[in-house]
């Protein structure tokens, strides 16, 4: 496989700055009310923000709404309904905001909301704004991209694992898509696509994409 610049992997880096809302929760109830109305960037950051605060290590909940249900409000039911949700089954915040909903009202309906948290237990909704950053690494063939896996920041396999569902809109990521597209190795990106990240911490994936890069180099070696 050649260098063709237009075909070139371009490794991007991203960092989140985060916006403090007016809104917050104490009970069920409101952070019900608070999933429907908060913008979807909202939605975006409380849903996956955990991957960035634990780089090296996967938290018992991989949401902040589970972690707030059930460490703050004690609803472990719910807590677990909420993180068994994959989010990499949505291409839409929307369409991951109607589930969400779904699950609460029909919690709600069967009465086993609990009650409301103490001053200073509350959830606050932020927002946040991706800041993206072209780094100078890049890779024109399979070798060369398993070489730039080893040495990226964590954050730029957030940014091309996590973030790209929403700018792509499809059941993919840069790293399969480009697989794919640009040096047509359709089944490296299928086991790619296959991995579920939402189990796994950040240096996880990065081991796994490793694992699955240089199996794939040895086989055609």
């Amino acid at each position: 496989m050649g260098n063709d610049k237009s075909s070139q992997f371009l490794f991007w880096d991203c960092v989140q700055l985060i916006e403090l809302t007016n809104r917050k929760a104490t009970d069920l109830h409101e952070l019900l009310e608070g999933i429907k109305e908060v913008p979807p960037n909202s939605i975006f950051l409380h849903m996956h923000q955990s991957f960035l605060k634990y780089h090296f290590v996967h938290p018992e909940y991989n949401n902040d709404f589970s972690e707030w249900l059930s460490r703050k409000l004690g609803d472990d039911i719910l807590a677990e309904k909420l993180s068994e949700l994959d989010p990499f089954e949505y291409t839409s915040i929307e369409d991951l905001r109607k589930t969400m909903i779904q699950i609460l009202e029909e919690h709600t309906c069967k009465g086993l909301a609990c009650g409301k948290v103490a001053r200073g237990e509350e959830f606050y909704f932020d927002q946040s704004i991706t800041l993206e950053t072209l780094t100078d690494i890049k890779a024109g063939n399979l070798v060369e991209f398993k070489e730039c896996l080893k040495k990226i920041p964590l954050s730029s396999i957030y940014y091309h694992i996590f973030e790209a569902r929403l700018r792509l809109e499809k059941k993919s990521d840069d790293f399969s898509y480009w697989i794919e597209d640009s040096l047509g190795l359709s089944e490296l990106a299928q086991k790619i696509q296959e991995m579920d990240p939402y189990v796994l911490s950040l240096e996880d994936i990065r081991k796994e994409l490793i694992n699955l890069t240089d199996s794939y180099v040895s086989q055609q070696s």
